[in-house]
């Protein structure tokens, strides 16, 4: 990629040439050293060079990258954490990624995949030793260098997310982080609790791509993958079989069943048909050094002229879902499945289980009897000891309304937060119930069924009277454009599944219908009694499908891509492009549902837009979860307005009410935005003691704030709240 006018010319004395890639965090660069050596420089985005705990996440990555640099990783060069713009320089190699071998070349024979696993497991026995966990091995992280026309010795690369076992510091916030196809399934229900069994599981998992060209839990998006490691067997295809046995021991679900890197040398040379000589990891023919890649793992391409591109392969269409959120949600349903979730995370819809956008005038006059009010649902213990066993929460006008592991529903009193009333799960089950965030309108609540069925059940808001149940399985549910959509099947069955529609008071089905589609929440809210279906990856277009009949009335050609369908407004499709699939994304796709017609706004740096935008008038709010940040986009002329400050530290999804935009912060306040100019209008203290909390243990809240009658109710991973309206 040719550079850019605000790229610098020279970082730490290196001449920069061309970009190599971006990410949410940083840029990397090729440069030369003043010797003339290649090298490429990771250099940190200008927005984070104030703030410190990301400064130490980086002084992490460089530690890690230095202690395991050896004949098998990459070694640091150079590295300044500490200047204006934090910047960290490795030796550039020519040579391909696993991925682009694969996919260039086709699956590796035998003598090919013997040696692959040889210096892989050669790799990790040194990266374990100096006492890093690599956790996140993928395609994308392992270089084969080039060596007489053909790929030669391994390379991992890309510790951005590693864990030194001495260090607290994190690289994610408070989230599951890695690449679903190839994380290990203690990486979705303990991610704080890893050990070095991750990496030899990804291993395994490595191999069988490489002599496949799929990973043994491949889906079509993280959700599903996520889904298939933790519940099902790995698909070995055309694994040969010599290797078989070792690769299924290296998937085992339990981490202490795994081999460990020695072992399975141990075992690589004892197996028939293995080449008589391995690389040796001191072979000084070994060609000296590690590729350059961005923090997200794309490949640096063979040596660039200046200007030049590189071309980095789209892994898996898991990541277009919005990586880190996908998966996050992905781990409450594979909990729930276990009788645990995970904190405050929804097994049901996430389209518009909370309203982000309130209409109407309201008055900041608390109502009478109201005092600040604070609950945890007895979350304290559970809390400490990993986010198990958690509530999942929707505040609303009428109360704040939870699902819990002994409570199908519950209702805090709006005035005192005090449980108004209860409905116990009927039937725990053999796989135990699922937590499931409560879908409210019109003071109706949905809910996931208080048995084993995985059902649904509608409630009256005020009285908890069950209206109807919907029998199971359900494998989600959301309220839309008048009725309440739910795909009538077991999570991940298929991408053909039945839809079927209800009417939100009795229960009545509505219409039932058939759906393919690559998305498994395909369905979007239009106007009332419209609905748009993401059928791509399925039976083709975008479809307008009539709410009260489910008959389409038309259909609209997406635009080509890597697109992700983030969200539908006002009969209008915004689509996230991912970069390489990276996880970021550098614009947006704007597409009239009617016409056809599309236009393209590009971002100011590359974004997470891991959750829907908010849309209001002419003004998108998007939610940046790598930068931790609000942006907000001119949709008329193509432009941003203004982004939140970096002190800020934005900690969720906005709600737009009355003039304002709500945020919630890691400390527990709530912030108030003018959404014109992002200016502080001010903020709530604090409902919650976060002290003796680092910001790693915290994780961002899917739930924005809701105001009402003058008072805020928010829920985060500490407990639910109600504050007073900032004034």
């Amino acid at each position: 990629m040719s550079l850019r006018e605000d790229d610098p010319r020279s970082v730490g004395g290196h001449r920069i040439e061309a970009r190599i890639g971006t990410g949410g965090m940083g840029v990397v660069y090729l440069a030369r050293s003043a010797s003339g050596r290649a090298v490429a420089v990771k250099v940190v985005h200008a927005r984070f060079a104030d703030n410190a705990e990301f400064r130490a996440r980086f002084r992490q990555e460089i530690a890690a990258a230095r202690r395991v640099s050896g004949a098998f990783t990459a070694p640091v060069v150079d590295a300044d954490p500490d200047a204006e713009r934090p910047w960290m320089a490795t030796a550039y190699v020519p040579g391909r990624t696993l991925a682009e071998r694969v996919t260039e070349s086709g699956p590796l024979d035998w003598p090919a995949l013997h040696r692959l696993g040889t210096e892989l497991a050669e790799a990790l026995r040194e990266i374990h030793r100096a006492e890093v966990v690599h956790r996140d091995l993928k395609p994308s992280n392992v270089l084969l260098l080039d060596e007489e026309g053909d790929d030669g010795a391994v390379r991992v690369i890309d510790f951005g997310i590693s864990r030194a076992a001495s260090s607290d510091v994190r690289t994610q916030t408070g989230m599951v982080m890695g690449s679903p196809p190839f994380m290990a399934p203690e990486q979705f229900s303990r991610p704080r609790e890893v050990g070095p069994a991750v990496d030899v599981f990804s291993l395994g998992a490595l191999l069988v791509y490489a002599a496949t060209g799929r990973s043994p839990f491949e889906a079509d998006n993280a959700y599903v993958a996520a889904y298939n490691t933790v519940h099902s067997e790995p698909e070995l295809g055309g694994l040969p079989e010599p290797a078989r046995r070792l690769v299924t021991a290296c998937l085992a679900k339990d981490p202490a069943a795994r081999p460990t890197p020695g072992e399975v040398l141990e075992a690589l040379a004892k197996l028939p048909g293995a080449p008589a000589r391995t690389r040796d990891s001191g072979d000084p023919g070994s060609p000296g050094a590690a590729g350059s890649r961005d923090e997200r793992g794309n490949a640096g391409a063979p040596p660039l002229p200046p200007g030049a591109g590189a071309t980095v392969l789209s892994e898996s269409a898991g990541r277009r879902v919005g990586h880190r959120r996908w998966v996050a949600i992905a781990a409450a349903l594979l909990l729930g499945a276990a009788g645990t979730t995970a904190a405050v995370l929804s097994l049901g819809p996430t389209n518009d289980a909370v309203p982000r956008t309130v209409t109407g005038s309201t008055t900041r006059t608390t109502p009478a009897g109201w005092q600040p009010w604070r609950t945890t649902l007895g979350r304290d213990d559970e809390v400490r000891a990993g986010p198990s066993l958690s509530p999942s929460c929707t505040p609303d006008a009428l109360g704040v309304f939870c699902s819990t592991p002994e409570a199908a529903l519950l209702r805090l009193s709006p005035t005192t937060g005090r449980v108004d009333w209860t409905r116990p799960m009927k039937d725990r089950g053999v796989l135990g119930p699922a937590v499931s965030r409560p879908v409210v309108h019109d003071g109706l609540v949905y809910v996931r069924s208080a048995d084993a069925a995985r059902g649904v059940d509608a409630f009256d808001g005020r009285t908890g009277k069950r209206l109807w149940h919907l029998d199971g399985p359900v494998a989600e549910f959301s309220y839309l454009s008048g009725v309440l959509v739910a795909r009538l099947d077991e999570f991940g069955a298929s991408k053909s599944a039945d839809y079927a529609a209800y009417d939100p008071r009795t229960g009545e089905q509505v219409w039932r219908r058939e759906l393919a589609s690559a998305s498994p929440s395909p369905f979007h809210a239009g106007a009332e009694g419209m609905l748009y279906a993401d059928l791509r990856g399925g039976s083709g277009p975008i479809a307008r499908i009539d709410a009260r009949t489910g008959r389409t009335l038309g259909t609209v050609t997406a635009p080509e891509g890597d697109l992700w369908l983030a969200t539908v407004h006002d009969g209008t499709a915004y689509y996230a492009r991912w970069e390489d699939g990276t996880g970021v994304s550098a614009a947006f796709f704007i597409q009239d549902l009617e016409t056809g017609r599309t236009r393209r706004i590009d971002f100011p740096w590359s974004v997470e837009p891991e959750a829907p935008p908010l849309v209001h008038g002419d003004t998108m709010y998007l939610f940046d979860y790598g930068n931790e940040a609000l942006l907000a986009l001119d949709l008329k002329r193509g432009k941003p307005l203004w982004t939140s400050s970096r002190e800020l530290r934005v900690f969720g999804e906005p709600a737009l009410h009355d003039g304002r935009l709500y945020v919630n912060m890691p400390d527990t306040s709530v912030l108030a935005l003018d959404p014109r100019t992002g200016e502080e209008i001010g903020r709530t203290d604090p409902p919650f003691d976060t002290a003796g909390r680092s910001f790693e243990e915290l994780s961002p809240s899917p739930v924005p704030p809701l105001p009402a009658k003058g008072v805020l109710y928010g829920v985060n991973d500490l407990g639910v709240f109600s504050v007073a309206d900032v004034s």
